[in-house]
C-alpha cells in the first residue's frame, strides 16, 4: 500500500519533471541550467527501455561537455525548432498542430484546442504569443500546473471529498490523451532524427517515455 508520503513524493516528482521538461524545449540551455543538469542523476538502470536510452545518452553527453557545450547546444536547439527552411513534412515543429492537421499549419485547431482548456482551468500560457499555445513547452507547463494541483488535492489532504483530486486526474488524462500522446511520439521521433548532439536525441526519447509512462501512472491514480 501506498502511504501518503511516499504519493506525495512521486506527485512532487513528476511536477518537477514536467517543468524540466518544459523549461528545455522553451529556449536554449543557459549556463545556470547547464551546471543545474550536470548535478543531476541520469539512472539508466530503469527496467524501461526508452526512457533509459534517454537517460544514458543525456547523462553521457553532460559528463562529457566541454566548454563550448553551451554554444553546441543552443546552435542544436536552433536547428531543430527555430530555423525554418525545411518543410513541415519533415521538420520537426514543436508544435502540435503541424502534427495533427492534414496541412500541417502552425496555427491550426490544435491551437485553438488548448487555448481555451488553459482558460478553462484559469491558465494562462505567459509565452503563447512568441510560441503558439500549441508547443511543446506550453503543454507540458499546462501539465505541470494540473500536477500540481493534484499535489494540492492529494488523498489524505482532500476536503471535498476527493471531488479536486478525481477531477484534476480526469483533466489530466484528457490532455495526455488529446493533447500530448496524439503527436508527441512521431515529434519526437523526428526530433531525434534531426538532432546532432546526443543530449536532444536523449531529451527525445525522455520525454516520450514520461509522457507513455505518465498516462500509466494517472490510471493507477484513478483506480
Amino acid at each position: 500500500m501506498v502511504t501518503n508520503d511516499a504519493l506525495h513524493a512521486a506527485l512532487e516528482d513528476r511536477a518537477a519533471t514536467y517543468g524540466l521538461l518544459a523549461r528545455l524545449f522553451n529556449r536554449e540551455v543557459d549556463e545556470a541550467l547547464l551546471e543545474g543538469l550536470r548535478a543531476l542523476p541520469f539512472p539508466a538502470d530503469t527496467g524501461r527501455p526508452d526512457l533509459d536510452e534517454g537517460a544514458r545518452l543525456m547523462g553521457a553527453y553532460l559528463a562529457a561537455a566541454h566548454d563550448d557545450a553551451r554554444t553546441e547546444l543552443a546552435v542544436d536547439f536552433a536547428r531543430l525548432f527555430l530555423v525554418r527552411k525545411r518543410s513541415t513534412r519533415v521538420a520537426c515543429y514543436p508544435n502540435e498542430s503541424v502534427h495533427t492537421s492534414d496541412e500541417r499549419i502552425t496555427m491550426g485547431d490544435a491551437r485553438d484546442e488548448v487555448r481555451a482548456l488553459y482558460l478553462r482551468e484559469g491558465l494562462k500560457a505567459a509565452d503563447a504569443a512568441r510560441l503558439g499555445d500549441d508547443h511543446i513547452a506550453l503543454e507540458l507547463e499546462f501539465m505541470q500546473a494540473l500536477a500540481a494541483r493534484s499535489l494540492a488535492c492529494a488523498p489524505g489532504d482532500e476536503a471535498d471529498g476527493g471531488t479536486k483530486w478525481r477531477e484534476t486526474l480526469a483533466a489530466q488524462a484528457a490532455f495526455l490523451d488529446g493533447h500530448l500522446l496524439n503527436w508527441v511520439p512521431a515529434f519526437a521521433d523526428l526530433m531525434a532524427d534531426s538532432a546532432q548532439t546526443d543530449f536532444y536525441r536523449g531529451l527525445a526519447a525522455m520525454l516520450a517515455a514520461f509522457l507513455r509512462d505518465d498516462r500509466a501512472f494517472v490510471e493507477e491514480l484513478r483506480n
